[in-house]
């Protein structure tokens, strides 16, 4: 073995709104998890880059993952009907961790 530690694969949703000139963004899966940035893309990256820390923090210290289903009907925001402005990213992430 060359040493490295394990990759995991995740799959986690991002909700982006505009706030105050800049964008909020949150994981509504990972309770906490609130980033904010000048621009969408910059808003997305940030809350990649906390989702990634967050769930490294959950395996080290042995915490269950928490596990989120999204379900959507074709024209309706079942999850998040007060924010018609909010923009919603899946995002495929890779988290190191020492099993």
């Amino acid at each position: 073995m060359n040493g490295s530690k394990p990759i995991i694969g995740f799959k986690i949703e991002i909700i982006v709104e505009p706030d105050d000139g800049g964008f909020h963004g949150y994981c509504p899966v990972l309770q906490g998890l609130h980033v904010s940035g000048d621009t969408e893309e910059e808003a997305v990256q940030n809350a990649k880059d906390a989702a990634i820390a967050y769930l490294e923090s959950l395996i080290k210290h042995g915490d269950s993952i928490p596990i989120g289903v999204i379900v959507k009907r074709k024209g309706e925001n079942v999850l998040y009907p007060h924010s018609n402005r909010a923009s919603h990213h899946t995002e495929d992430l890779k988290v190191a961790c020492a099993i």
